[in-house]
């Protein structure tokens, strides 16, 4: 049971993977921004596991759009392994069109509808965006007891890091960001 008196609201940080612990996917590696943290549970979106390039004609095609668009494809990354099948724009906040949620201490916001994605394909849209399937979830204090045993570690948000195109390195990033050098850790325990 969570000590209310000792709860950390972590909304609007990142998690890290720790390099202690060997996740099964998604969460090998992963870096994660915390959307919501509370004592009902926690939601976040990995923003590290690019998947595919979806080409931005293909994303009119299925919304109905027959204007090309100047850029020409879409990544695709997986937000965690709830509702797989739900898309989210992840986005810097000076894009303001039907919102779903926005996070004013990170300008950040999160949109879940068709007019962003075209907006996006025709160079209207946020400045910034990662367009990402599904979403991490933990129940009532699931995620503490998680922290606890060290699977996580928590950092300050960081727009750079987070949309960063070089996602390979974004979890070493993270690491170096906090001082913790990922070369100094191995894969298996050591014996006396």
């Amino acid at each position: 049971m969570t000590n209310k008196n000792s709860f950390e609201n972590i909304s609007g940080k990142f998690l890290i993977a720790s390099p202690h612990f060997s996740f099964n996917a998604p969460f090998d590696k992963s870096l994660i921004y915390v959307a919501s943290h509370g004592e009902e549970g926690s939601v976040g979106l990995i923003v590290n596991r690019l998947v595919s390039h979806m080409p931005f004609e293909a994303v009119l095609k299925v919304l109905k759009d027959e204007s090309v668009p100047p850029i020409s494809s879409l990544p695709i990354y997986v937000g965690g392994p709830v509702e797989p099948e739900r898309g989210f724009i992840l986005h810097s906040d000076e894009y303001t069109k039907n919102l779903l949620l926005k996070f004013s201490d990170n300008n950040l916001a999160v949109s879940s509808n068709v007019e962003i994605l075209k907006d996006i394909a025709h160079g209207a849209g946020p400045e910034s965006s990662l367009f990402v399937l599904g979403y991490t979830a933990w129940g009532p204090s699931l995620l503490e007891q998680e922290m606890a045993n060290n699977m996580w570690l928590i950092s300050d948000y960081d727009k750079t890091l987070m949309f960063s195109a070089n996602d390979d390195k974004k979890w070493d990033r993270a690491l170096a960001h906090i001082g913790i050098d990922n070369s100094l850790f191995y894969g298996t325990p050591g014996h006396c």
